[in-house]
């Protein structure tokens, strides 16, 4: 066995390991605790670190360096675009559902949220798009790598979802497969962000930026009657708008 192989094994141990005391810990308390919804998303960062500590530590996997400025751009604009896009369709066909209320009124509060949704989606994108993207594909041509990396990253999130603890709101029958299309097609563009930039920075950004405008201010602006099987991580308009984006992007990695 190659030493990539052994080492995916490990991080998908650890991975597995280190998230389910996180799942357990939500489940017994019947809810998604933020503070533990912040350790679970560094679970998949810590075990890419002590996997490479193990490995080869001096490796460059986790590349937080210079960054082209367009991909900056792209990582914080695109989740602006699918999201803002699919929930205005839906405020648009449905103007009763606009709640006119984000989050918090506290501006501080929503200033702290950018920072929170940063340094959370870093620890994800640490380890899916900084270890496990570039790892997978030494084994596997791109685009296998792209599509079971995304499958993966969704099946992370099915303990939570399948408890009712996250993306509540439909059937389970319909929202994990629309979930898993959802994250497999984000999948096709955190994964040219980051192999096209080589930097970690714009999928992060991405990653922060879509959690940001859906938790924080598209979401609240919604209510919550049946808006999830249109807009948002389990909605159809959303799909079909990351879909559009994924497709334009398969074609520019075509290039």
């Amino acid at each position: 066995m190659t030493k990539t192989k052994k080492s995916i094994i490990v991080f998908f141990i650890l991975t597995v390991s280190l998230s389910s005391v996180c799942y357990f810990i939500m489940l017994s308390m019947g809810t998604a605790d933020l503070s533990v919804g912040a350790l679970l998303m560094w679970c998949p960062g810590l075990s890419a670190i002590i996997t490479k500590q193990i490995f080869d530590k001096k490796e460059k996997l986790f590349r937080f360096g210079k960054c082209k400025v367009k991909y900056i751009v792209m990582g914080i604009l695109i989740p602006a675009a699918y999201l803002g896009v699919s929930y205005g369709v839906y405020w648009a066909i449905n103007p009763s559902a606009f709640t006119g209320q984000v989050y918090s009124n506290s501006i501080g509060f929503m200033l702290f949220g950018i920072l929170f949704t940063i340094i959370t989606a870093m620890g994800e994108e640490i380890g899916w798009r900084g270890f496990l993207l570039p790892k997978m594909n030494e084994l596997l041509s791109y685009w296998p790598t792209v599509i079971i990396c995304g499958f993966i990253w969704s099946v992370w999130h099915y303990p939570l979802m399948i408890s009712g603890l996250y993306q509540a709101g439909t059937p389970i029958y319909y929202q994990i497969p629309m979930f898993t299309l959802q994250t497999v097609l984000m999948t096709v563009i955190l994964a040219y962000l980051r192999m096209h930039s080589d930097n970690l920075w714009p999928v992060i950004l991405l990653h922060a930026s879509h959690n940001y405008i859906d938790m924080l201010i598209c979401g609240p602006l919604t209510k919550a009657d049946n808006s999830a099987y249109y807009a948002g991580e389990t909605g159809v308009l959303t799909a079909v708008i990351l879909l559009i984006i994924s497709w334009r992007i398969y074609r520019l990695s075509r290039k």
